[in-house]
């Protein structure tokens, strides 16, 4: 299978590192010294104790000069996909297959406008990794899975299992899920509580741990997700919200959101794709969100990044 990669980092990159060494070939996109770097010594993935190191078919930082892919894994932070979308779109094939891993819910639904509903897939993915220095990948904790299905959350259908089983083949976790979008919705779950509490109080979970308003906060989140989800149709498990409270109960300490990370360090962050989501979702829903709208409007300063001079 040809494969374009956009976004080479910590989800990008170790998929490339698994697949090229299945025989897939792998065409990656990527920016600055990061490109550099794999272009010259190739991709290196660190995980439990091992490394691994990928050359891709083709590199470069412009989609027009990477061929056509069968399969196209959008990779890329939340606040760049709608112009990776549209960059991308001249170039894909009529039958090509476009897959986001993404940390919002939106992403299905951004993709089948612009390629068609019968071309577009839902991922969703459940791994610690990150670009560690140029040309490297790390991945932590050692567990990692990649739920893949239609835009309607089924894994029935032909292209669907090819790519399932192309990922199964290059020892990558991709389970069986009786509706994906059920899935993604109750990833968003705690993930919407976990970017916009440590995001937004600056903290680590040990310290949401510790302060009981805190905690309430992060509840509210986790709760205002679960009434957007159901007033969508969703069809969540009744305990949705207690079961997520009972996994983050037993999150690490050190635990915190990549909206918190590329907030200390003065990048863009995905607040429009996160909380800014639900936010809006509610008002369109007629769903109160206060908690989730609270957080958009902190957090609303700091989307493109640190200003100038900061």
């Amino acid at each position: 299978m040809d494969i374009l990669m956009i976004g080479a980092g910590g989800i990008g990159g170790f998929l490339a590192a698994k697949l090229i060494p299945a025989g897939h070939r792998v065409f990656l996109l990527a920016r600055g010294a990061h490109l550099e770097a794999i272009r010259r010594d190739g991709l290196k993935l660190v995980e439990g104790g091992g490394e691994t190191v990928v050359h891709p078919a083709a590199i470069s930082d412009d989609l027009a000069a990477l061929p056509p892919a069968d399969l196209a894994i959008f990779a890329v932070k939340g606040q760049d996909l709608e112009e990776v979308i549209a960059a991308y779109r001249p170039h894909a094939k009529s039958d090509t297959l476009v897959l986001p891993f993404q940390n919002g819910v939106d992403a299905p639904d951004l993709l089948a406008a612009a390629f068609g509903a019968g071309n577009t897939l839902t991922g969703i993915a459940r791994i610690f990794s990150n670009i560690t220095a140029p040309g490297v990948v790390t991945q932590y904790g050692g567990g990692s899975s990649f739920t893949i299905g239609d835009v309607e959350g089924r894994q029935t259908s032909p292209r669907v299992r090819a790519v399932i089983e192309a990922f199964r083949a290059a020892g990558i976790n991709a389970p069986d899920c009786a509706d994906v979008t059920v899935d993604l919705w109750q990833k968003f779950l705690l993930f919407n509580a976990v970017s916009g509490t440590t995001a937004a109080a600056r903290c680590r979970f040990r310290e949401i741990r510790a302060n009981p308003e805190l905690m309430a906060f992060f509840r509210g989140l986790v709760a205002e997700v679960d009434a957007v989800a159901r007033a969508k149709g969703v069809a969540l498990p009744e305990n949705a919200v207690e079961r997520t409270m009972a996994f983050a109960a037993k999150m690490p300490d050190e635990a915190r959101a990549s909206t918190a990370h590329d907030l200390d360090h003065g990048k863009p962050i995905e607040v429009d794709r996160i909380c800014g989501a639900v936010a809006r979702m509610g008002r369109e829903l007629g769903v109160p969100v206060p908690n989730s709208t609270a957080v958009a409007a902190i957090l609303s300063p700091w989307r493109n990044g640190a200003p100038r001079g900061r």
